[in-house]
Protein backbone atom coordinates (compact mmCIF):
# COMPACT_ATOMS: atom_id res chain seq x y z
CA UNK A 1 0.00 0.00 0.00
CA UNK A 2 1.24 3.40 -1.03
CA UNK A 3 2.41 5.95 1.83
CA UNK A 4 -0.42 8.22 1.11
CA UNK A 5 -3.24 5.86 1.66
CA UNK A 6 -1.57 4.71 4.60
CA UNK A 7 -1.55 8.14 6.14
CA UNK A 8 -5.12 9.48 4.77
CA UNK A 9 -7.18 11.48 7.32
CA UNK A 10 -4.38 11.46 9.64
CA UNK A 11 -2.37 15.34 11.10
CA UNK A 12 1.30 15.41 10.50
CA UNK A 13 3.78 17.83 9.67
CA UNK A 14 6.06 16.71 6.92
CA UNK A 15 5.70 15.63 3.50
CA UNK A 16 4.32 11.45 2.55
CA UNK A 17 4.13 10.40 -1.35
CA UNK A 18 3.15 7.54 -3.42
CA UNK A 19 6.34 4.92 -2.12
CA UNK A 20 5.04 1.82 -1.06
CA UNK A 21 5.14 0.59 2.44
CA UNK A 22 5.32 -3.65 2.92
CA UNK A 23 5.14 -3.74 6.89
CA UNK A 24 4.47 -1.35 9.49
CA UNK A 25 6.82 -1.99 12.66
CA UNK A 26 7.35 -0.62 15.85
CA UNK A 27 10.01 -2.65 16.95
CA UNK A 28 13.68 -1.48 15.05
CA UNK A 29 14.76 -5.06 14.99
CA UNK A 30 12.23 -6.23 12.62
CA UNK A 31 12.87 -3.56 10.06
CA UNK A 32 13.22 -4.51 6.30
CA UNK A 33 13.34 -2.89 2.96
CA UNK A 34 9.97 -1.21 2.46
CA UNK A 35 8.80 -0.82 6.43
CA UNK A 36 7.12 2.30 7.94
CA UNK A 37 8.97 2.27 11.34
CA UNK A 38 6.85 3.95 14.31
CA UNK A 39 8.83 5.41 16.75
CA UNK A 40 6.89 4.62 20.32
CA UNK A 41 8.13 5.27 23.47
CA UNK A 42 8.45 2.05 26.00
CA UNK A 43 9.33 1.25 29.29
CA UNK A 44 12.37 0.27 28.84
CA UNK A 45 13.74 1.98 25.73
CA UNK A 46 12.45 4.92 23.07
CA UNK A 47 11.92 4.48 19.33
CA UNK A 48 13.24 7.70 18.26
CA UNK A 49 16.65 6.54 19.52
CA UNK A 50 16.63 3.58 16.77
CA UNK A 51 15.25 5.94 13.87
CA UNK A 52 18.78 6.03 11.70
CA UNK A 53 19.34 2.28 12.85
CA UNK A 54 15.64 1.78 10.80
CA UNK A 55 16.91 3.74 7.83
CA UNK A 56 19.65 1.89 7.79
CA UNK A 57 17.73 -1.29 7.84
CA UNK A 58 15.33 -0.32 4.79
CA UNK A 59 13.17 1.84 6.54
CA UNK A 60 11.46 3.72 4.08
CA UNK A 61 9.29 5.86 6.10
CA UNK A 62 9.34 7.09 9.65
CA UNK A 63 6.28 8.12 12.46
CA UNK A 64 7.58 10.04 15.02
CA UNK A 65 6.98 12.84 17.53
CA UNK A 66 8.16 15.81 17.35
CA UNK A 67 11.63 15.66 19.34
CA UNK A 68 12.59 13.16 16.26
CA UNK A 69 15.58 13.89 14.20
CA UNK A 70 15.82 16.07 10.77
CA UNK A 71 16.92 13.58 7.61
CA UNK A 72 16.21 13.72 4.02
CA UNK A 73 16.76 9.66 3.91
CA UNK A 74 13.43 8.94 4.03
CA UNK A 75 9.79 10.78 4.88
CA UNK A 76 9.71 11.53 8.86
CA UNK A 77 5.68 12.41 9.67
CA UNK A 78 5.70 13.93 13.22
CA UNK A 79 2.71 13.20 15.36
CA UNK A 80 1.83 14.31 18.47
CA UNK A 81 1.40 10.67 19.89
CA UNK A 82 2.95 7.88 17.71
CA UNK A 83 1.04 5.45 19.41
CA UNK A 84 -2.26 6.29 19.09
CA UNK A 85 -1.83 7.05 15.20
CA UNK A 86 -0.07 3.50 14.77
CA UNK A 87 -3.53 2.56 15.42
CA UNK A 88 -5.13 4.49 12.77
CA UNK A 89 -2.16 3.75 10.22
CA UNK A 90 -2.57 0.02 11.53
CA UNK A 91 -6.41 -0.07 10.47
CA UNK A 92 -5.92 1.78 7.46
CA UNK A 93 -2.60 -0.73 6.50
CA UNK A 94 -4.86 -3.53 6.87
CA UNK A 95 -7.82 -2.24 5.51
CA UNK A 96 -9.71 -2.26 8.96
CA UNK A 97 -10.36 -6.15 9.46
CA UNK A 98 -12.47 -5.51 12.50
CA UNK A 99 -15.28 -4.13 10.56
CA UNK A 100 -15.89 -7.38 8.51
CA UNK A 101 -15.49 -9.46 11.64
CA UNK A 102 -17.83 -10.18 15.17
CA UNK A 103 -15.35 -8.64 17.59
CA UNK A 104 -16.48 -9.53 21.18
CA UNK A 105 -14.39 -7.77 23.73
CA UNK A 106 -13.80 -8.93 26.93
CA UNK A 107 -12.42 -6.65 29.72
CA UNK A 108 -12.12 -6.61 33.30
CA UNK A 109 -9.35 -7.40 36.33
CA UNK A 110 -10.03 -11.31 36.55
CA UNK A 111 -12.16 -13.73 34.42
CA UNK A 112 -11.01 -12.39 30.67
CA UNK A 113 -9.51 -15.67 29.85
CA UNK A 114 -12.22 -17.73 30.77
CA UNK A 115 -14.59 -15.57 29.59
CA UNK A 116 -12.87 -15.59 26.33
CA UNK A 117 -12.22 -19.41 26.05
CA UNK A 118 -15.73 -20.06 26.81
CA UNK A 119 -17.13 -17.79 24.03
CA UNK A 120 -14.78 -19.50 22.01
CA UNK A 121 -16.08 -22.77 22.68
CA UNK A 122 -19.28 -21.89 22.92
CA UNK A 123 -19.12 -20.69 18.92
CA UNK A 124 -16.99 -23.72 17.56
CA UNK A 125 -19.16 -26.51 19.12
CA UNK A 126 -21.92 -24.74 17.01
CA UNK A 127 -19.97 -25.35 14.20
CA UNK A 128 -19.77 -20.99 14.00
CA UNK A 129 -16.11 -19.92 12.96
CA UNK A 130 -14.65 -18.62 15.86
CA UNK A 131 -11.03 -17.34 17.09
CA UNK A 132 -9.98 -16.65 20.26
CA UNK A 133 -7.14 -13.71 21.10
CA UNK A 134 -5.92 -13.43 24.79
CA UNK A 135 -3.20 -14.41 27.03
CA UNK A 136 -2.98 -18.02 26.06
CA UNK A 137 -2.31 -16.57 22.64
CA UNK A 138 -4.93 -16.02 19.25
CA UNK A 139 -6.35 -19.05 17.07
CA UNK A 140 -4.21 -19.60 13.14
CA UNK A 141 -4.51 -22.46 11.04
CA UNK A 142 -1.97 -24.45 12.70
CA UNK A 143 -2.85 -23.82 16.57
CA UNK A 144 -2.11 -21.29 19.16
CA UNK A 145 0.10 -18.71 18.42
CA UNK A 146 1.64 -16.86 21.51
CA UNK A 147 2.09 -12.98 21.32
CA UNK A 148 3.36 -12.32 24.62
CA UNK A 149 0.64 -10.22 25.57
CA UNK A 150 -3.11 -9.92 26.88
CA UNK A 151 -3.69 -7.49 23.96
CA UNK A 152 -0.84 -7.20 21.33
CA UNK A 153 0.08 -3.51 20.24
CA UNK A 154 -2.33 -2.30 17.99
CA UNK A 155 0.07 -2.98 14.67
CA UNK A 156 0.39 -6.46 15.67
CA UNK A 157 -2.90 -6.34 16.51
CA UNK A 158 -5.01 -5.66 13.22
CA UNK A 159 -2.33 -7.64 11.85
CA UNK A 160 -3.40 -10.55 13.75
CA UNK A 161 -7.08 -10.00 12.71
CA UNK A 162 -6.33 -9.72 9.43
CA UNK A 163 -4.54 -13.06 9.30
CA UNK A 164 -7.67 -14.18 11.28
CA UNK A 165 -10.36 -13.09 8.98
CA UNK A 166 -8.45 -13.93 5.96
CA UNK A 167 -8.62 -17.86 7.63
CA UNK A 168 -12.15 -17.41 7.14
CA UNK A 169 -13.05 -16.22 10.93
CA UNK A 170 -16.17 -14.68 11.21
CA UNK A 171 -16.30 -14.31 15.54
CA UNK A 172 -13.22 -13.29 17.78
CA UNK A 173 -13.60 -13.38 21.36
CA UNK A 174 -10.68 -11.48 22.72
CA UNK A 175 -9.23 -10.10 25.76
CA UNK A 176 -8.80 -6.45 26.49
CA UNK A 177 -6.60 -5.24 29.15
CA UNK A 178 -6.55 -1.55 30.77
CA UNK A 179 -2.95 -1.35 29.14
CA UNK A 180 -4.26 -1.90 25.66
CA UNK A 181 -7.03 0.59 26.40
CA UNK A 182 -4.63 3.09 27.91
CA UNK A 183 -1.96 2.90 25.29
CA UNK A 184 -4.38 3.01 22.26
CA UNK A 185 -4.27 -0.72 21.25
CA UNK A 186 -8.06 -1.09 20.90
CA UNK A 187 -8.75 2.76 19.70
CA UNK A 188 -9.76 1.44 16.15
CA UNK A 189 -10.98 -1.97 16.54
CA UNK A 190 -14.72 -2.05 16.15
CA UNK A 191 -16.16 -4.22 18.61
CA UNK A 192 -19.37 -5.52 18.46
CA UNK A 193 -19.98 -6.80 22.10
CA UNK A 194 -18.06 -5.61 24.95
CA UNK A 195 -18.38 -7.85 28.35
CA UNK A 196 -17.66 -6.18 31.69
CA UNK A 197 -16.19 -8.48 34.26
CA UNK A 198 -15.39 -7.12 37.17
CA UNK A 199 -12.82 -4.29 38.56
CA UNK A 200 -11.03 -4.65 41.60
CA UNK A 201 -7.69 -3.11 42.64
CA UNK A 202 -4.50 -4.46 40.18
CA UNK A 203 -2.18 -2.51 37.79
CA UNK A 204 -2.19 0.51 40.53
CA UNK A 205 1.36 1.17 40.10
CA UNK A 206 0.28 2.02 35.82
CA UNK A 207 -2.93 3.53 36.42
CA UNK A 208 -2.02 5.63 39.54
CA UNK A 209 -5.68 4.73 41.64
CA UNK A 210 -9.43 2.53 41.28
CA UNK A 211 -10.68 5.41 39.87
CA UNK A 212 -7.78 5.73 36.92
CA UNK A 213 -7.90 2.31 36.27
CA UNK A 214 -11.82 2.60 36.24
CA UNK A 215 -11.96 5.32 33.84
CA UNK A 216 -9.67 3.42 31.58
CA UNK A 217 -11.94 0.65 31.16
CA UNK A 218 -14.90 2.80 30.54
CA UNK A 219 -13.44 4.53 27.86
CA UNK A 220 -13.94 1.10 25.90
CA UNK A 221 -17.78 1.07 26.57
CA UNK A 222 -17.99 4.77 25.90
CA UNK A 223 -16.32 4.22 22.37
CA UNK A 224 -19.20 1.45 21.75
CA UNK A 225 -21.48 2.83 18.76
CA UNK A 226 -25.40 2.39 18.78
CA UNK A 227 -25.45 -0.88 17.30
CA UNK A 228 -23.29 -2.59 19.86
CA UNK A 229 -24.46 -4.34 22.81
CA UNK A 230 -22.35 -4.18 26.26
CA UNK A 231 -22.55 -6.76 28.79
CA UNK A 232 -22.14 -5.41 32.48
CA UNK A 233 -21.71 -7.77 35.26
CA UNK A 234 -24.40 -5.92 37.26
CA UNK A 235 -23.31 -7.45 40.95
CA UNK A 236 -19.68 -5.35 40.05
CA UNK A 237 -20.30 -1.85 42.01
CA UNK A 238 -18.63 -0.12 39.00
CA UNK A 239 -22.00 -1.84 36.78
CA UNK A 240 -24.35 1.05 37.00
CA UNK A 241 -21.37 3.88 36.32
CA UNK A 242 -20.90 2.05 33.32
CA UNK A 243 -24.10 1.69 32.34
CA UNK A 244 -24.98 5.27 32.82
CA UNK A 245 -22.25 6.17 29.90
CA UNK A 246 -23.31 3.58 27.35
CA UNK A 247 -24.97 5.09 23.82
CA UNK A 248 -25.64 1.56 22.99
CA UNK A 249 -28.30 -1.56 24.14
CA UNK A 250 -26.93 -3.78 27.35
CA UNK A 251 -28.07 -6.87 29.33
CA UNK A 252 -26.73 -7.34 32.66
CA UNK A 253 -25.72 -10.68 34.84
CA UNK A 254 -25.40 -11.77 38.36
CA UNK A 255 -27.03 -13.08 41.52
CA UNK A 256 -29.13 -10.13 41.47
CA UNK A 257 -32.65 -10.66 40.67
CA UNK A 258 -33.03 -7.43 38.94
CA UNK A 259 -30.36 -9.03 36.62
CA UNK A 260 -31.05 -9.98 32.80
CA UNK A 261 -29.83 -13.33 33.80
CA UNK A 262 -29.35 -14.08 37.29
CA UNK A 263 -28.61 -17.46 39.12
CA UNK A 264 -31.70 -18.82 40.76
CA UNK A 265 -29.27 -21.94 42.92
CA UNK A 266 -25.76 -23.71 42.64
CA UNK A 267 -24.50 -26.39 44.22
CA UNK A 268 -20.64 -26.01 44.17
CA UNK A 269 -18.94 -29.60 44.29
CA UNK A 270 -14.70 -30.53 44.25
CA UNK A 271 -15.46 -32.00 40.30
CA UNK A 272 -17.90 -29.13 39.23
CA UNK A 273 -21.17 -27.08 39.64
CA UNK A 274 -24.48 -27.51 39.76
CA UNK A 275 -26.38 -24.31 38.61
CA UNK A 276 -30.36 -23.26 38.21
CA UNK A 277 -30.37 -19.80 36.08
CA UNK A 278 -33.32 -17.75 35.17
CA UNK A 279 -33.11 -15.69 31.88
CA UNK A 280 -36.58 -13.40 30.75
CA UNK A 281 -38.71 -15.72 33.48
CA UNK A 282 -37.11 -19.11 31.71
CA UNK A 283 -35.14 -21.18 34.30
CA UNK A 284 -32.61 -23.57 32.78
CA UNK A 285 -30.33 -25.91 34.41
CA UNK A 286 -26.34 -26.43 33.74
CA UNK A 287 -24.10 -29.19 35.09
CA UNK A 288 -20.27 -27.47 34.54
CA UNK A 289 -16.99 -28.87 35.33
CA UNK A 290 -15.78 -25.11 35.97
CA UNK A 291 -15.69 -25.20 39.69
CA UNK A 292 -16.54 -21.95 42.15
CA UNK A 293 -18.74 -19.27 42.66
CA UNK A 294 -16.27 -16.55 40.34
CA UNK A 295 -16.57 -19.02 37.55
CA UNK A 296 -20.33 -18.76 37.63
CA UNK A 297 -19.80 -15.33 36.71
CA UNK A 298 -17.81 -16.26 33.73
CA UNK A 299 -20.21 -18.63 32.72
CA UNK A 300 -23.21 -15.50 32.33
CA UNK A 301 -21.12 -13.66 30.40
CA UNK A 302 -20.23 -16.26 27.90
CA UNK A 303 -24.06 -17.27 27.84
CA UNK A 304 -25.00 -13.43 27.65
CA UNK A 305 -23.15 -13.06 24.71
CA UNK A 306 -23.96 -16.19 22.44
CA UNK A 307 -27.56 -15.37 23.46
CA UNK A 308 -27.15 -12.11 21.47
CA UNK A 309 -25.00 -13.93 18.89
CA UNK A 310 -27.93 -15.83 18.02
CA UNK A 311 -27.60 -19.00 19.79
CA UNK A 312 -30.51 -20.72 21.98
CA UNK A 313 -30.12 -21.48 25.44
CA UNK A 314 -30.43 -25.37 24.69
CA UNK A 315 -27.34 -24.74 22.04
CA UNK A 316 -25.50 -23.18 25.20
CA UNK A 317 -26.18 -25.36 27.32
CA UNK A 318 -25.20 -28.14 25.43
CA UNK A 319 -22.08 -26.48 24.64
CA UNK A 320 -21.09 -25.63 28.10
CA UNK A 321 -21.77 -29.36 29.96
CA UNK A 322 -19.15 -30.36 27.22
CA UNK A 323 -16.30 -27.65 28.27
CA UNK A 324 -13.27 -29.10 29.67
CA UNK A 325 -11.55 -26.47 31.44
CA UNK A 326 -8.96 -23.51 30.63
CA UNK A 327 -5.47 -24.27 30.28
CA UNK A 328 -3.96 -22.76 33.75
CA UNK A 329 -7.38 -21.82 35.37
CA UNK A 330 -8.07 -24.14 38.39
CA UNK A 331 -6.52 -27.02 37.21
CA UNK A 332 -6.47 -30.16 39.26
CA UNK A 333 -4.06 -33.12 40.10
CA UNK A 334 -3.95 -36.35 42.21
CA UNK A 335 -0.37 -36.37 44.05
CA UNK A 336 1.20 -38.64 45.56
CA UNK A 337 1.18 -38.71 49.63
CA UNK A 338 -2.60 -38.66 48.95
CA UNK A 339 -2.29 -34.46 48.02
CA UNK A 340 -4.23 -33.08 45.49
CA UNK A 341 -2.88 -29.37 43.78
CA UNK A 342 -4.36 -26.70 42.52
CA UNK A 343 -2.58 -24.53 39.42
CA UNK A 344 -3.97 -21.14 38.86
CA UNK A 345 -2.73 -17.99 36.78
CA UNK A 346 -4.56 -15.86 40.10
CA UNK A 347 -2.29 -13.15 40.48
CA UNK A 348 -4.50 -9.95 42.20
CA UNK A 349 -6.08 -10.06 45.85
CA UNK A 350 -9.47 -10.83 44.48
CA UNK A 351 -8.42 -13.49 42.75
CA UNK A 352 -6.76 -15.04 45.35
CA UNK A 353 -9.61 -14.64 47.82
CA UNK A 354 -11.91 -15.99 44.87
CA UNK A 355 -9.94 -19.05 44.68
CA UNK A 356 -9.08 -19.99 48.22
CA UNK A 357 -12.35 -19.09 49.93
CA UNK A 358 -13.83 -21.31 46.67
CA UNK A 359 -11.64 -24.09 47.77
CA UNK A 360 -12.18 -23.77 51.40
CA UNK A 361 -15.84 -24.67 51.12
CA UNK A 362 -14.74 -27.33 48.96
CA UNK A 363 -11.94 -29.76 50.63
CA UNK A 364 -11.57 -30.39 54.45
CA UNK A 365 -7.85 -31.39 53.57
CA UNK A 366 -4.85 -28.29 54.95
CA UNK A 367 -4.63 -25.75 52.47
CA UNK A 368 -0.57 -25.58 51.60
CA UNK A 369 -0.55 -22.00 49.29
CA UNK A 370 2.75 -21.05 47.41
CA UNK A 371 2.97 -17.39 45.81
CA UNK A 372 5.31 -14.77 44.36
CA UNK A 373 4.81 -11.54 43.12
CA UNK A 374 5.97 -10.29 40.06
CA UNK A 375 8.47 -7.18 39.58
CA UNK A 376 8.33 -3.71 38.56
CA UNK A 377 4.32 -4.31 39.24
CA UNK A 378 1.84 -3.10 41.17
CA UNK A 379 3.56 -3.43 45.08
CA UNK A 380 -0.06 -2.18 46.50
CA UNK A 381 -1.37 -5.44 46.16
CA UNK A 382 1.16 -7.85 47.54
CA UNK A 383 0.72 -7.21 50.95
CA UNK A 384 -3.08 -8.19 50.90
CA UNK A 385 -2.35 -11.35 49.09
CA UNK A 386 -0.33 -12.28 52.34
CA UNK A 387 -3.15 -11.34 54.44
CA UNK A 388 -6.13 -12.93 52.17
CA UNK A 389 -3.24 -16.50 51.99
CA UNK A 390 -2.58 -16.49 55.97
CA UNK A 391 -6.28 -16.01 56.54
CA UNK A 392 -7.57 -19.36 53.90
CA UNK A 393 -4.72 -21.22 54.37
CA UNK A 394 -2.90 -23.29 56.80
CA UNK A 395 0.58 -22.51 55.58
CA UNK A 396 1.74 -20.12 52.79
CA UNK A 397 5.05 -20.21 50.69
CA UNK A 398 6.56 -16.99 49.38
CA UNK A 399 8.47 -17.06 46.30
CA UNK A 400 9.71 -15.92 42.84
CA UNK A 401 7.07 -15.02 39.98
CA UNK A 402 8.56 -12.99 37.06
CA UNK A 403 11.24 -10.62 39.09
CA UNK A 404 11.62 -8.76 35.99
CA UNK A 405 14.31 -5.97 37.42
CA UNK A 406 13.46 -5.71 41.08
CA UNK A 407 15.44 -6.97 44.05
CA UNK A 408 13.99 -10.20 45.33
CA UNK A 409 14.32 -9.42 48.92
CA UNK A 410 12.49 -6.20 48.19
CA UNK A 411 9.54 -7.90 46.50
CA UNK A 412 9.32 -10.51 49.51
CA UNK A 413 9.50 -7.87 52.02
CA UNK A 414 6.59 -6.37 50.68
CA UNK A 415 4.87 -9.04 50.53
CA UNK A 416 5.28 -10.67 54.11
CA UNK A 417 4.34 -7.05 55.36
CA UNK A 418 0.99 -8.48 55.05
CA UNK A 419 1.23 -11.47 57.79
CA UNK A 420 0.33 -11.04 60.92
CA UNK A 421 2.14 -14.51 62.16
CA UNK A 422 5.07 -16.05 61.06
CA UNK A 423 3.24 -18.99 59.61
CA UNK A 424 4.78 -18.73 56.35
CA UNK A 425 8.30 -19.55 54.60
CA UNK A 426 10.81 -17.74 52.33
CA UNK A 427 12.05 -20.08 49.49
CA UNK A 428 12.90 -17.64 46.63
CA UNK A 429 13.25 -21.02 43.96
CA UNK A 430 10.05 -21.05 42.62
CA UNK A 431 11.06 -24.66 42.07
CA UNK A 432 12.91 -25.94 44.85
CA UNK A 433 9.70 -24.12 47.01
CA UNK A 434 7.02 -26.80 44.94
CA UNK A 435 9.25 -30.01 45.64
CA UNK A 436 9.85 -29.24 49.22
CA UNK A 437 5.96 -28.81 49.50
CA UNK A 438 5.28 -32.14 47.66
CA UNK A 439 8.15 -34.17 49.48
CA UNK A 440 7.25 -32.81 52.84
CA UNK A 441 3.97 -32.65 53.52
CA UNK A 442 0.73 -35.33 52.43
CA UNK A 443 -3.05 -35.48 52.44
CA UNK A 444 -2.74 -31.92 52.20
CA UNK A 445 -4.12 -29.42 49.15
CA UNK A 446 -1.40 -27.76 47.83
CA UNK A 447 -2.74 -24.78 45.60
CA UNK A 448 -0.39 -23.04 43.66
CA UNK A 449 -0.72 -19.49 42.25
CA UNK A 450 0.24 -16.82 39.97
CA UNK A 451 1.86 -18.51 36.94
CA UNK A 452 -0.71 -20.78 35.70
CA UNK A 453 0.38 -22.24 32.64
CA UNK A 454 3.23 -19.98 31.58
CA UNK A 455 6.23 -22.02 31.53
CA UNK A 456 8.98 -19.15 32.34
CA UNK A 457 10.26 -16.78 34.66
CA UNK A 458 11.72 -13.60 33.93
CA UNK A 459 15.03 -12.42 35.35
CA UNK A 460 16.13 -8.79 33.92
CA UNK A 461 15.98 -9.19 30.88
CA UNK A 462 16.20 -12.82 30.73
CA UNK A 463 13.32 -15.23 30.49
CA UNK A 464 14.16 -18.87 32.07
CA UNK A 465 12.22 -22.22 31.58
CA UNK A 466 9.70 -22.69 34.54
CA UNK A 467 7.12 -24.50 34.55
CA UNK A 468 4.70 -25.23 37.84
CA UNK A 469 3.09 -28.21 36.37
CA UNK A 470 5.74 -29.42 34.65
CA UNK A 471 7.52 -29.79 38.23
CA UNK A 472 4.33 -31.62 40.06
CA UNK A 473 3.82 -34.15 37.01
CA UNK A 474 6.81 -35.67 38.31
CA UNK A 475 4.45 -36.36 42.03
CA UNK A 476 1.55 -37.34 40.13
CA UNK A 477 -0.12 -40.42 41.62
CA UNK A 478 -0.81 -43.11 38.75
CA UNK A 479 -2.70 -45.47 40.97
Amino acid sequence: MNLKKIVENINFKGQSDDRQIFNIVHDSRKVKQGSLFVAISGEESDGHDFIFEAIDKGATAILANGRSPVTDKVPILQVKNPRKIMSKIAANFYNHPSKKVNIIGITGTNGKTTTTQLVDFILKFNKLSSGSLGTLGFSSPTGIVSTGFTTPESVDLHQIIRTMLDGGIKYIPMEISSHAIKMHRVDDVDVNIAVFTNLSPDHLDFHGNMNNYFKTKLKLFKNLNEKSTAIINNDDKYAKKIIKNLKCEYLTYGFKKESDLYVKSYNLKINGTHITFSFKNEDFDLDTNLIGRFNIYNLMGAILTSLKLGLSINQIKYSLENFKSVPGRFEQFKLKNNNNAIVDYAHTPDAFKNILSNIRELTNKRIITLFGCGGNRDKLKRPLMAEISEKLSEKTFITNDNPRFEDEDSIINDIIAGFESKNYSIIKNREEAIRKICNEYSNVMIVILGKGRDNYQIKGNNKIYHSDIGIIEEYFDES
